[in-house]
């Protein structure tokens, strides 16, 4: 009742919001995947990815909080204020490598399925993209992660986490900015983190400016 008093209530568009479902599935089909990988192999490469897929979700909490989610920004709104991750938490969460001397950028987007092409060593990577090209279709890259062994497992694998849990877009698609972040970080072991929370609090106020918009991806 005080949420309501005090103006920070559910928003009338968020009544639109799909019914929260199994929020563990995701995560306990990548995990499951895992269990044929070199884990020593998978932790030096990637560090924490694998343990983000083996925190549970708490259902009750997300409830809760879903109430100050906005559909506008995807983020979390109390009142004025939007809640996102701080670089030290994005860090503590995925802990990536620390290069101090070198700079992300993001991947142009008509090089991100040529070279996604190469890594994962699957040919006509553009029969795979959803009909608004936003993203790769999960369901169709989890075949391929089926037939594959070795290091392209271990990839395809990452690139799950990384579209799935750790840069979620859509429901069962790899967005073609998380696949972006993760060709970079594959090829050339470069820590996303501070450009991702300076692209995220920038677009949030850009937002909140002109009155329009969304944030893609990093949510």
């Amino acid at each position: 009742m005080s949420q309501l008093t005090e103006g920070d209530c559910l928003r009338s568009d968020a009544k639109k919001l799909s019914p929260i479902k199994n929020l563990n599935c995701i995560m306990n089909k990548l995990t499951t995947h895992f269990q044929n990988v070199d884990k020593d192999a998978f932790f030096r490469k990637y560090r924490c990815l694998v343990e983000i897929t083996r925190v549970e979700v708490l259902s009750p909490a997300v409830r809760a909080l879903v109430h100050f989610w906005d559909p506008d920004y995807r983020c979390f709104s109390f009142g004025s204020i939007d809640l996102c991750p701080t670089m030290e938490e994005y860090g503590m969460l995925i802990e990536f490598p620390n290069n101090l001397y070198k700079i992300y950028f993001p991947l142009r987007s008509d090089k991100i399925i040529p070279e996604l092409s190469k890594l994962l060593r699957i040919s006509n990577l553009e029969k795979f993209l959803e009909k608004n090209a936003i993203g790769l279709k999960w369901r169709m890259l989890e075949i391929e992660l089926e037939k594959k062994s070795g290091l392209e497992k271990e990839r395809l694998i990452a690139l799950g986490i990384f579209g799935l849990v750790l840069f979620p877009s859509q429901m069962g698609v790899v967005s073609l900015e998380a696949a972006a972040a993760y060709v970079e970080y594959e090829n050339m072991q470069i820590n996303p983190v501070a450009v991702i929370l300076a692209k995220t609090i920038l677009t949030l106020n850009h937002c909140r400016r002109t009155r329009k918009g969304v944030m893609r991806c990093c949510t």
